[in-house]
């Protein structure tokens, strides 16, 4: 009896060393970085109970990198129980892909529809999307981290507190009439410059990475030249 318990204590031992290397070696994340895009101070200019946006304007040709890359092509899944009722689901997912697209030259980012992804930015070595809380005047929020082996995965949140939009074509980059609505698409190519390694330059009202956004703008879904050198020089 004694010589078997002792074989027994000798196996779970091993096992428990095992279990320890095994889990040594598992990949671990470290967020790096929370980016988030503000809502704009109101613009004296725009017209009572009106948009807050401006037409689009010259670009300056800033950039600022963050030191990461998308490392091949991905698969984004946004949690559609987190939907706003105001909005469309197919209009919804399609300003989210449009707004990876906008990034042309970079590795291809596909939305994909789910119902069991996160509800909130989570490390788990999926990309996701939701809509949910955020604080203080933050629009959105893209939270990034890097594994131990070497990923990088980038969630993006959709604060709740604010109303949005899908506000059809980008025009000269301000809907006037659209009041207070947020257009996804707009703030979607933003935060996905970030998941691309972009960073806000400062005094580039009108670069797609600026960092803060305005009701009814729609001028930050397409890159102007300062997000487009950025871009090139991380792919």
């Amino acid at each position: 009896m004694k010589a078997r318990l002792v074989a027994a204590l000798a196996i779970a031992a091993a096992s428990a060393t095992s279990l320890t290397a095994a889990e040594a070696v598992k990949p671990t994340a470290t967020l790096i970085d929370v980016h988030e895009i503000k809502m704009g101070a109101r613009n004296p200019a725009a017209p009572s109970g009106g948009a807050n946006c401006t037409n689009d304007g010259a670009a300056t040709g800033k950039y600022v990198l963050t030191g990461w890359a998308v490392q091949g092509n991905k698969t984004a899944l946004f949690n559609t129980t987190t939907l706003p009722s105001n909005l469309g689901l197919s209009a919804t997912t399609s300003a989210m892909q449009a707004a990876y697209n906008a990034w042309q030259g970079a590795p291809t980012i596909t939305v994909a529809n789910s119902t069991t992804s996160s509800l909130k930015p989570t490390a788990n070595h999926q990309y996701e999307l939701m809509f949910g809380k955020s604080g203080g005047t933050t629009l959105a929020v893209t939270y990034t981290w890097r594994w131990s082996n070497g990923d990088v995965e980038s969630d993006t949140l959709f604060n709740t507190a604010f109303t949005w939009g899908n506000l059809g074509a980008e025009g000269d980059g301000c809907y006037e009439t659209a009041g207070n609505v947020y257009d996804v698409g707009n703030i979607a190519t933003h935060e996905f410059g970030h998941t691309y390694g972009l960073d806000h330059p400062s005094g580039a009202r009108y670069e797609t990475m600026y960092a803060y956004g305005y009701s009814g703008e729609t001028l930050k879904r397409s890159p102007e030249s300062g997000d487009i050198a950025g871009l090139n020089a991380v792919y």
